[in-house]
């Protein structure tokens, strides 16, 4: 496996930072491309993890640097529109990791980097809900007052964490003209654990008093997350209380019946990480309350990538490519 750029100009990237008094250092990218003429703008959210945007991968004998943002996205959208992307709190473009893996170990499960890539103390200190929100806000701002923008199309898409992330952001700056949600959610995002042992006692996997003993454990901990909101030393699940409690306080359909832009959301048939079941009812209740501004896309067979579940292929085609051309004609 060969190693490619760890920076950001090697990835036809310019870096831009802006030092908020709220929210830090926010560094942001922007595609090379044309970028001294007016376009529009796609802003991509991507997922959750203090992960940078590039890893330096060093295993045993290879290297590799996988990143962290959609290169199709990136690929597709540089030419006719601005492509922009955030890093998270504290953490710098690219960073070094050491795993001692053989290629094909590491093949078999590239995903198992998020657990061995340990994220900085600013990241904990201020990653949540708000300031994806904000610091994003403030980079749109950033790219109007700097001319950047041709004051048409603003689109904001959103992958898996990120795809939380864009309906509150929607509904916040009203600047966005598109939003568009991978793989996200409909509902409270603690409620997918309790769904998850509810399915799996339905399916025989466990007993039905081993679920509920499991729900009981997941209840008390949403409680305790409930009760320590803005607590950085305590974590579960590999993210901190603050970060599950300011998720937890916005239910993003609540965030979406809000909005009267165009709205594509992307769900997956089998995924474990986000659930369809929460985003199935996203477009049941946009049935009920007559509202038509939601293109609502099944993957089928889909994991949380958009793969099938053994990512021995990709399935349904191109889903950037379906986005755009919803972008272009709406």
């Amino acid at each position: 496996m060969m190693a490619q750029s760890v920076t950001p100009e090697g990835y036809g990237l310019k870096e831009f930072s802006i030092n908020d008094k709220k929210l830090g250092l926010i560094r942001f990218y922007v595609d090379t491309v044309n970028i001294l003429r007016k376009a529009p703008l796609v802003v991509e959210v991507n997922g959750s993890g203090g992960l940078p945007l590039c890893l330096y991968i060093q295993g045993k004998k290879f290297v590799t640097t996988p990143t962290t943002f959609s290169d199709e996205l990136f690929s597709k959208t540089k030419d006719k529109y601005h492509y922009v992307i955030l890093g998270k709190p504290g953490t710098s473009f690219c960073d070094t990791l050491n795993l001692e893996l053989s290629v094909a170990e590491y093949q078999k499960n590239p995903s198992q980097v998020i657990f061995a890539h340990k994220p900085s103390a600013e990241y904990t200190k201020r990653l949540s809900l708000n300031w994806r929100v904000q610091a994003t806000k403030t980079v749109i701002s950033y790219l109007i007052n700097h001319g950047f923008w041709d004051k048409t199309k603003i689109v904001a898409y959103g992958y898996s964490e990120g795809g939380q992330v864009v309906p509150s952001l929607a509904v916040e700056d009203k600047r966005v003209t598109h939003i568009a949600s991978v793989v996200g959610s409909g509902l409270n995002q603690l409620y997918d654990g309790i769904m998850n042992w509810r399915i799996a006692a339905a399916k025989g996997e466990l007993t039905q008093q081993q679920a509920q003993d499991s729900v009981e454990a997941s209840f008390k901990r949403i409680a305790e997350i409930y009760k320590n909101p803005n607590a950085t030393d305590k974590e579960t699940g590999g993210h901190s209380y603050l970060r599950w409690a300011s998720f937890g306080a916005v239910v993003p359909f609540e965030q979406l019946r809000k909005l009267t832009i165009p709205i594509y959301m992307i769900a997956a048939s089998q995924d474990n990480s986000s659930p369809i079941y929460g985003l199935d009812y996203v477009r049941l209740e946009f049935l009920r309350l007559g509202k038509t501004n939601l293109v609502y896309d099944t993957c089928v067979g889909c994991n949380h990538y958009l793969g099938s579940p053994d990512n021995s292929k990709q399935s349904g085609g191109s889903y950037i490519d379906k986005i755009l051309t919803w972008v272009q004609h709406n």
